[in-house]
């Protein structure tokens, strides 16, 4: 059986993360790129503004800086890795806390505002900043000279936090499913364009992309499968 800890196949896990961490990063960036035209025309006036588009813009950016970020780090030149790695997981945070307000209050607003639903939702969310904030209280990083970029230690003591935030995500996307199933009998359109509209299916589709790492979490066969 291969040991996953031995460093020979630690180095060639790293280097299989980082091919993989160039490769989402690039097409996120040239995403953005290329999707900046939606920007430019909220600053020009010729799309509606609405207070909401800060907090996409905040999901968006924060990304973005994290991933220029991380890349940074994996491609080589020694840096301070404690406050670099504080600075990605910041980022990283502060993008989730943005992403799942978003979809609170798109709950919240699916169902009129109802006071029970509303203070949930509202409890939720407030529960996954916690937990993020846990998350930062345990970053701890070291330069790896062996891989010459910053090794996260104890990547597994993200485990709670990573379940807390799938869970919230999870609940809140269910509250949403079925406050929409409520209104599916009124549409002459069907369900499925009901929940492509209100985007219930990218949605679901990010939060899917999410189990695998918590998965690896629970499964903690190395540091490089953790950071996956």
């Amino acid at each position: 059986m291969v040991n996953l800890n031995d460093p020979s196949v630690l180095h060639e896990d790293y280097l299989a993360l980082i091919k993989l961490d160039h490769a989402i990063g690039g097409i996120y960036i040239w995403e953005t790129v290329f999707t900046a035209g939606f920007e430019l025309d909220i600053l020009r006036g010729k799309q509606p503004y609405r207070w909401t588009i800060w907090l996409y813009l905040g999901t968006r950016y924060t990304a973005l800086l994290t991933f220029i970020l991380t890349l940074i780090g994996e491609n080589g030149g020694r840096v301070s890795c404690q406050p670099f790695t504080i600075a990605v997981t910041v980022l990283m945070c502060a993008s989730w806390v943005f992403a799942s307000l978003i979809i609170a209050l798109r709950v919240i607003a699916i169902w009129n505002r109802q006071r029970i639903v509303s203070f949930l939702s509202v409890c939720l969310w407030l529960a996954g900043v916690a937990s993020t904030i846990y998350t930062l209280t345990t970053v701890k990083a070291l330069y790896n000279p062996d891989q010459d970029t910053c090794t996260v230690l104890g990547f597994h003591k993200y485990l709670s936090g990573a379940v807390v935030t799938l869970v919230v995500e999870i609940v809140l996307l269910m509250s949403m499913l079925i406050g929409l199933l409520r209104y599916a009998h009124r549409s002459s359109t069907g369900i499925w364009y009901l929940l492509y509209q209100q985007c219930i299916i990218w949605i679901a589709l990010a939060i899917i992309a999410e189990v695998p790492a918590v998965v690896f979490l629970i499964l903690n066969l190395n540091g490089a499968w953790n950071a996956v």
